[in-house]
């Protein structure tokens, strides 16, 4: 009698313990299942820059910040010429195409030339003379301006993929072609400047990135015309009359692009 009540009491007991079991794993299953963190992602690769060469391709954005003075021959046809109070001219903004191509002296030195599309400018005065009637924002020529610098840039590649730059270099001053206006037979002297730039190229692998520049000129131009249409402004005929335009050339250049290193 005693051995069968504690078989019974054995079993009862097993039963019990299963069921809680049981009760158990199927709670714990209820519960969410924690997942692993994604993977983080795989950082840039920039491989130490070496001598070599690399190119640049992009938008340009030329904005003209200029200071000019006119100069007109008192009497026409004959006599020195005169600055005319009242008035100045500007350059109109340009909008074009740039490149620049440059090579690694060092990891973190390197020369550049830079150049854009060449694109028309309307030169137009600004102002108007008291010596005689000339409407302000008459055109006096259209230019095709330009500008070359050759640049030395100091890298800073200790910022890994995000690799800004300075430098400063000479850049020749000239135009391609002129178009007359209210002066005729214009010509542009070339000069040279003196350019101060600043930017950063953001690199994707060891050869491609995006860069970003900004450059700021300053130069000291002249040009000059032999006549004056008169005609363009309804008052008279074309006359012979020697001009001058001295123009303090102080543009801001804009370029965003492609850079390719070799």
């Amino acid at each position: 009698m005693g051995i069968q009540y504690q078989s019974g009491w054995l079993l009862r007991c097993a039963v019990a313990a299963a069921a809680a079991l049981a009760v158990t794993a199927a709670a714990a299953a209820d519960y969410p299942t924690k997942k692993a963190p994604p993977p983080a992602p795989a950082p840039v690769v920039v491989a130490p820059i070496t001598p070599g060469f690399f190119v640049k391709a992009g938008f340009l954005y030329g904005i003209n910040q200029t200071s000019s003075k006119l100069y007109s021959q008192i009497p026409p046809g004959g006599g020195l010429q005169y600055g005319l109070p009242g008035v100045g001219a500007t350059l109109a903004n340009v909008a074009t195409l740039g490149v620049e191509v440059g090579y690694y002296v060092t990891p973190n030195l390197s020369i550049d030339v830079s150049a854009g599309v060449p694109m028309w400018a309307t030169d137009k005065t600004k102002g108007t003379p008291t010596t005689f009637p000339l409407p302000s924002g008459t055109p006096l020529a259209k230019v095709m301006p330009s500008f070359v610098p050759v640049t030395l840039l100091y890298h800073f590649n200790q910022f890994g993929a995000v690799q800004p730059y300075l430098g400063a270099g000479p850049a020749a001053v000239f135009s391609f072609q002129t178009q007359d206006g209210f002066d005729t037979n214009v010509t542009v002297e070339p000069t040279v400047g003196i350019v101060l730039q600043g930017g950063a190229d953001v690199m994707i692998d060891q050869h491609w990135g995006w860069g970003f520049d900004v450059k700021k000129l300053f130069a000291h131009a002249e040009s000059h015309g032999t006549g004056e249409n008169f005609a363009l402004l309804g008052l008279g005929p074309e006359l012979p009359v020697a001009s001058s335009q001295r123009t303090y050339f102080e543009p801001w250049v804009l370029s965003t692009g492609v850079t390719y290193r070799f």
